[in-house]
């Protein structure tokens, strides 16, 4: 007769092993829902956020249809397709049950362009060139005098000083966060310590990255409460922030 103890341990032992075939299979039922539920089943695909893309090229890109697995879908690989062109900063992927993907695609802003060779290059407020075209159709400020030695598409442009162009990267986003950049027709960068910016017809100097900001408020200024300005052709110097500010009629 065995002792009491070694039953014991085998009742213990096949209560375990019921546990854990039970277990196992709660999870494997599970999958299987998961796998083959039309709960998780793409459905429709929201896609937001994008102008210069098209629908048609991000939905090329994601390589998803409906009716693909909403869980099993990488958002990690469809995302870098997407941000392979060079419009798309990043892209976010949001699921909602039952079966929607809502897309979010980040595009970076045209800010200006320069002329190459009879051809121009669209650049973002950090210098990336986006595209390269050999027609101007876009009301975008060109960027004059600027000096680089090599670009590559989706990759900023490069220069032999990198100092002064991070001045007028800087300028060129205080243009966009004040909602000035569409205002711009040129922008004269030979000098980084002399930049120039044209507004209707007024030529504003507002030398180097000293006071940036303020002097780029202080345009806004002027273009708010003077509703008529550009229509008679001046320069305006604010290189110096604390000097008198005069307007002089350009001949």
């Amino acid at each position: 007769m065995k002792p009491e103890r070694d039953i014991s341990e085998i009742l213990q032992a096949r209560k375990t092993r019921f546990l854990l075939v039970a277990t196992l299979s709660a999870i494997t039922f599970v999958l299987l829902i998961l796998l083959f539920s039309p709960y998780f089943t793409i459905s429709e695909i929201y896609i937001s956020g994008n102008s210069r893309v098209s629908q048609d090229e991000i939905r090329a890109r994601l390589e998803v249809r409906e009716g693909s697995h909403l869980l099993l879908f990488n958002t990690r690989t469809a995302g870098r397709r997407v941000s392979e062109n060079t419009y798309v900063s990043d892209v976010e992927f949001e699921r909602i049950l039952p079966g929607r993907l809502r897309v979010v695609v980040n595009e970076r802003r045209l800010t200006a362009y320069v002329e190459q060779t009879g051809s121009f290059l669209y650049l973002d407020d950090y210098g990336r060139v986006l595209e390269v075209r050999d027609y101007m159709n876009d009301s975008l400020p060109l960027l004059e005098g600027l000096q680089f030695t090599r670009f590559q598409l989706g990759e900023v442009l490069e220069v032999p000083d990198p100092a002064a162009f991070g001045v007028i990267v800087q300028y060129a986003q205080l243009l966009n966060q004040h909602e000035l950049i569409d205002l711009v027709s040129h922008i004269n960068v030979s000098d980084a310590a002399n930049i120039r910016i044209n507004i209707h017809n007024i030529e504003f100097n507002v030398g180097g990255i000293s006071d940036a900001d303020y002097k780029i408020r202080f345009i806004a200024s002027i273009l708010q409460n003077m509703p008529n300005v550009g229509l008679i052709p001046g320069f305006v110097d604010l290189r110096e922030r604390h000097s008198d500010i005069v307007f002089e009629m350009l001949q």
